[in-house]
Formats: structure tokens, C-alpha cells, sequence
């Protein structure tokens, strides 16, 4: 009997791993959903700092470029000088926040695609805390996470789910007092001041 346990125990470790890896692959589908619905109306109006991966490595492009141009940068080269700087990490290119000396630490910004990864590894490490502390956490290494990706994050997370139910709080009136006849029964409370 022993030996069928362990051997279920074998078989069913990998089964856990891998529907723990699609529920984190689904759960990360339906966020980038989210954020894009929610933000695709910010996104065409360029008010939220959110951006996509594709107009991430564009930003990047038009900012190599217009630092290589130094005659003719027009408006937007300006624009773009003026608010990013580009952080050459080995195999990868990043944006970051302008900074105003070398010595101020990075803030990088992080495409859509990104946010879900960012947001739940943070979200782990600060042990389920609450939205404000996860902000105050993710604000001092990113400078585009905006309050509703922390807040999608956290409604979709089965921990948070859990420790937000609380047990109801039943009536005031535990047995209420029934009767057949109107005055027939009466009820005293005994707790409060006696004159």
C-alpha cells in the first residue's frame, strides 16, 4: 500500500506543476486582456504610461535617432530627449526616466507585455500586501505602473481572494420572539443604565 502512494505522489508532482504553469499562463492572458481594454482608450490619447511592445522599441528607435541628429531634432525629438534616456543593459535596450544627475538611481518604464511580470513578482516578494504599499514598493525601480494594473493584479490573485472573505456578522436579534396572540409575550433588555 506504501508503494502506490509514493508512486501516485510521482505521477501527480509533475500533473501539479504543469496546471500550476497553465493557471498562471491564463491568468496572465486574461490580465493583458484587461489592460488592454482598459487602457486602449488612454493608449490613443498617450495619458497613461503604459506602452505596448511594439511602440516600446519605436520610443527607443526615435530617441537613438534624434540624439544622433543634433541639427534638425524637431518637436518630438525634443519631446522625447527631454522626458526618456536610454539605458543599454547587455543583450537588451531599456527606457528610463530622465534622469537629472548621473548619481539618481534609474526608473525604468515597462511595456504591457511586461506589467503582468513586474507587477506579480513585487506583489510576492511584499507578501500580498495591500495596493498602496505595492505602489510605494514598484515606484522606486518603475516609473509607468499605474494604480489599476495593481489593482487587477490583486483581484485576480487567489491569495488576496482568500484573505479578503471575512465571516458575516449575523442580526442584532438572535431567537426573535414569535407568538400566536398581538401582547402576549414581551421582551426586557437588561443591559444599560438603571435610574
Amino acid at each position: 500500500m506504501l508503494v502506490n502512494t509514493v508512486q501516485f505522489s510521482k505521477v501527480s508532482e509533475p500533473l501539479l506543476v504543469a496546471s500550476f504553469f497553465l493557471f498562471l499562463q491564463q491568468s496572465q492572458d486574461v490580465y493583458r486582456g484587461k489592460v488592454y481594454t482598459k487602457h486602449h482608450g488612454s493608449l490613443k490619447k498617450k495619458k497613461i504610461g503604459l506602452i505596448p511592445k511594439c511602440d516600446y522599441q519605436k520610443t527607443i528607435d526615435a530617441l537613438k535617432a534624434a540624439a544622433d541628429n543634433s541639427h534638425a531634432k524637431g518637436r518630438l525629438g525634443y519631446y522625447l530627449l527631454e522626458k526618456y534616456e536610454e539605458l543599454q543593459c547587455r543583450p537588451t535596450e531599456k527606457l528610463i526616466k530622465r534622469r537629472s544627475t548621473r548619481q539618481e538611481s534609474s526608473l525604468y518604464y515597462v511595456s504591457i507585455e511586461e506589467t503582468f511580470d513586474v507587477v506579480k513578482s513585487a506583489h510576492i516578494s511584499t507578501r500580498h500586501c495591500g495596493r498602496d504599499r505595492l505602489l510605494k514598493e514598484l515606484h522606486k525601480k518603475y516609473a509607468n505602473i499605474s494604480t489599476k494594473a495593481v489593482e487587477l493584479l490583486k483581484s485576480l490573485c487567489k491569495e488576496c481572494q482568500k484573505k479578503r472573505k471575512r465571516p458575516m456578522t449575523k442580526g442584532v436579534v438572535v431567537r426573535p420572539i414569535l407568538t400566536k396572540e398581538f401582547s402576549s409575550r414581551g421582551q426586557v433588555d437588561l443591559i444599560g443604565p438603571f435610574a
